[in-house]
């Protein structure tokens, strides 16, 4: 497919778009990046831990306040840090109005507090999980799996960030002061309809590519953003939440320093161009601002399909600058400044970009004992736009898509693992690029859609890249029991692939 790129930068936005726009939308002024709360478990906890699942409104930054679920807050949840070794003993509260759960995406957890759709929590109800915190330092985060329900909770806000760390992440040369020199970045993309708030509708074309935003949202404020840091190197967590959209970062003075992915940190620094980040995929990244004044994180993504000149205007009128370029340009790819840093003259963290951050070693295919295949099927015959018509924002009963010819049931067991055993996953595809995700583990990625993976996903990670007919290949180990009735997931993660039934059900004993 032939894609053309809109650069968007501050003055660009502000010179052509500065006035035209209703809802504040393009601004002459940044918007400050809003700093995701932070609950710091590291030294303990009295009580059970809290987290409110809620409806509410939020205001994305367009003076509009949309309808929203939030957790212990108007849209997304908390930053939660916690520490190798720790059980965390959760209270989730559901006040949404419908069934929910909170799944632990990342965490190796027994299945029955991986918070998958078995976990279900009813509305009114507690969920009271003690969930242990085996691995290391690594970014994770905690997201709704309500089966059918997945895409539309975690589009209108059920997802947080939980950062592990460990002995050697807290004793480490690295940028750990969380607002100063350490930022989580949430990435999603968004659609508002005319009025300026959040709009989330099923056709058939959503439910085929999955839900594609023209708006690019950091932490819940429309892009772009802005924030003022110190003289020196500054670490960005960043958490891809897109329901389906690939992103492409960059920087725009210098490559990206990539310290870790989402199973932790790489063996040294890798630098690269452009990341690509599939849904529900993290990395982390060091920006040296002793050598700039200012510096941009570029983020690329697709964007939607268009109705012609009639929806050119009616955007231009009521959407923003976002909108508006995805009309002019009519296809392709959107690429915007969704973070700007600026340097003040105050010292701040002053290291040298590591060079060791974890000791791995290659993966060993010699060491599985099981090889199994999976195929997603995303054309099964399945009325796309009668499921989309009749679904009520929702996929259904979820029979639309498949892996290996399946449907997901919820009373079926698709694979038996034994516990311990090192197996070969092989993942294919009978269309475009998806993202693959198992639960309750991570693995080492052998081959990515026929290919190496690039350095930055030599690492330990949970989401892998599949496109087409050529394999993906990944060396998996499972340590942690997941029985029938509490089994684990593996799944397309673009989510509404995944609502619609490209999802199986495996054991671990």
């Amino acid at each position: 497919m032939n894609r053309r790129k809109f650069v968007v930068g501050a003055a660009t936005a502000s010179a052509a778009l500065a006035g035209l726009t209703p809802f504040g939308m393009a601004q002459t002024v940044l918007r400050p990046l809003p700093i995701l709360p932070m609950t710091d478990l590291i030294k303990g906890f009295e009580s059970r831990i809290s987290l409110n699942l809620s409806a509410s409104t939020h205001d994305f930054g367009n003076g509009v306040n949309s309808n929203t679920f939030g957790i212990n807050n108007s849209y997304l949840g908390p930053v939660l840090k916690v520490r190798q070794g720790q059980t965390l003993p959760f209270e989730v509260l559901n006040e949404i109005g419908e069934v929910s759960t909170l799944h632990w995406h990342g965490l190796h957890v027994p299945g029955d507090v991986d918070g998958g759709p078995h976990q279900q929590i009813e509305p009114g109800a507690i969920w009271s999980p003690d969930v242990p915190i085996s691995q290391k330092a690594s970014m994770n985060w905690f997201h709704s799996h309500a089966h059918g329900k997945t895409a539309q909770q975690v589009y209108k806000g059920l997802a947080g960030v939980l950062l592990i760390e460990d002995d050697e992440s807290l004793s480490a040369d690295l940028p750990k002061t969380y607002g100063v020199d350490d930022f989580t970045l949430v990435l999603q993309d968004k659609t508002f309809d005319k009025s300026g708030s959040l709009n989330y509708t099923l056709t058939e074309t959503v439910l085929d590519d999955g839900f594609l935003g023209e708006t690019l949202v950091v932490n819940g404020a429309i892009a772009p953003t802005l924030q003022v840091v110190q003289t020196g190197l500054v670490r960005l967590r960043i958490l891809n939440a897109c329901n389906a959209n690939f992103l492409n970062l960059s920087m725009a003075t210098g490559p990206l320093n990539i310290i870790a992915s989402d199973g932790g940190f790489l063996a040294s620094t890798v630098q690269t161009d452009i990341l690509t980040m599939a849904p529900g995929e993290r990395y982390e990244i060091l920006v040296d601002m002793r050598r700039v004044d200012i510096n941009q994180l570029l983020v690329s993504y697709e964007l939607p399909e268009i109705d012609g000149i009639g929806g050119y205007l009616r955007e231009f009128n009521t959407r923003g600058f976002s909108s508006l370029i995805a009309k002019l340009w009519n296809e392709g790819d959107l690429e915007i400044a969704a973070l700007t840093l600026k340097r003040q003259d105050e010292p701040g963290f002053n290291a040298s970009m590591p060079e060791n951050l974890a000791n791995l070693s290659a993966p060993d295919k010699t060491e599985a004992s099981v090889t199994r295949s999976f195929e997603l099927n995303q054309y099964t015959g399945a009325d796309l736009e009668a499921l989309a018509a009749a679904g009520d924002n929702y996929c259904g009963n979820g029979s639309a898509m498949a892996i290996n010819g399946k449907s997901m049931d919820m009373d079926r067991i698709d694979e038996n693992v034994r516990k311990g055993d090192t197996e070969i996953w092989r993942i294919s595809v009978d269309d475009w690029r998806h993202p693959f995700h198992i639960h309750g583990c991570s693995f080492r990625i052998l081959t990515q859609e026929g290919k190496q993976p690039p350095a930055y996903a030599q690492g330990w990670k949970d989401m892998v890249h599949v496109d087409g007919e050529v394999w993906s290949e990944v060396l998996v180990r499972f340590d942690c029991e997941a029985l029938k009735d509490a089994p684990y997931m593996y799944h397309c993660h673009i989510l509404e692939h995944e609502d619609c039934g490209m999802m199986g059900q495996f054991t671990v004993a």
